[in-house]
């Protein structure tokens, strides 16, 4: 039994799509619907509720409250859900964020055998505390707390972590650079076994195209992810809003054999946004159809 349980750990907690020896890939799995149809490139461009996520010193630039709900249906039968807040105050913006990742039905043998003795779960849970400040008119810092919980059957393990990020507005108008370091922290073993963290480091540029004939409603973005110890990615995106109540976006990631071209849109209406974005992958993983709502109040 824990031969069996000891294998799907393992599994589990290393990443799913590169090779590498880090675990709690869930920390990977990118957060909001149009960050995922930009291709992840979002370090930069993270100006709204879901950019706690990807950079937490995005929410500083922030002038109203927003909650931010998302629900990613993922491969092999994964639901990754996530609800963040962010309020900005005189003093900074302070924000929470909350991750569930749960998947069902795992068969449980003790022994060799066509019919299983039963069936077991596992989940992710994440709870980070966000907090933004504008420097200056053109420079914002942030930090996130994060407490992580993961269990399958009946092992678990915890982690405590921390993530750092800038942002900056260059005196080229509309162009923005940042950067975020995700994920330093320690976890607890699981089965005796130690969880080494997804440290990942983020460098973002995000540019407004100054096209008056279309009000400056394109946005270009590029990140360059480094998974510590393991392959660097370059994810490119463009957001295009031909109407205000409707913005189209595509993206594309390297260096991933499972998934590259990503594509969705985004509807406004005038308090809440709602988001699309759909990812194919390969290797037979099946496709991640993602949905978001942001509100504004």
């Amino acid at each position: 039994m824990k031969l069996i349980l000891s294998l799907f750990i393992f599994l589990l907690t290393t990443t799913l799509f590169a090779a590498g020896e880090t675990g709690l890939a869930v920390l990977r799995v990118g957060v909001g619907a149009r960050a995922a149809a930009m291709g992840e490139a979002f370090t930069a461009t993270a100006d709204d509720a879901s950019g706690l996520y990807w950079n937490p010193a995005g929410s500083a630039w922030m002038q109203k409250r927003q909650a931010h709900f998302s629900h990613n249906s993922w491969i092999q039968g994964m639901h990754h859900n996530v609800a963040a807040l962010t309020m900005p105050t005189e003093i900074g913006s302070f924000g929470i964020g909350i991750l569930l990742n749960s998947i069902d039905g795992f068969e449980r043998r003790t022994i060799a055998s066509e019919e299983p003795s039963g069936t077991f779960s596992a989940y992710d849970f994440s709870l980070s505390m966000n907090y933004a400040r504008q420097l200056s008119n053109s420079l914002s810092l942030g930090i996130n707390l994060k407490f992580f919980n993961e269990k399958i059957y009946i092992e678990d393990a915890n982690g405590y972590m921390i993530d750092l990020g800038a942002r900056f507005l260059t005196p080229m108008n509309g162009l923005y650079v940042a950067a975020a370091l995700q994920n330093l922290g320690f976890t607890t073993e699981m089965l005796h076994e130690k969880i080494r963290l997804p440290q990942t480091l983020r460098l973002g540029a995000a540019y407004q195209v100054p096209l008056s004939w279309l009000k400056d409603r394109v946005l270009l973005a590029a990140d360059y992810a480094q998974v510590f110890d393991e392959s660097s990615h370059v994810n490119v995106g463009i957001e295009l809003a031909p109407i205000d109540a409707l913005a189209l976006r595509t993206g594309y990631q390297t260096g991933f054999t499972d998934r590259g071209v990503s594509a969705g849109f985004g509807l406004h209406m005038n308090w809440l946004d709602i988001d699309y974005a759909y990812l194919p992958f390969g290797r037979d993983l099946g496709d991640s159809h993602r949905f978001s709502l942001t509100t504004t109040f």
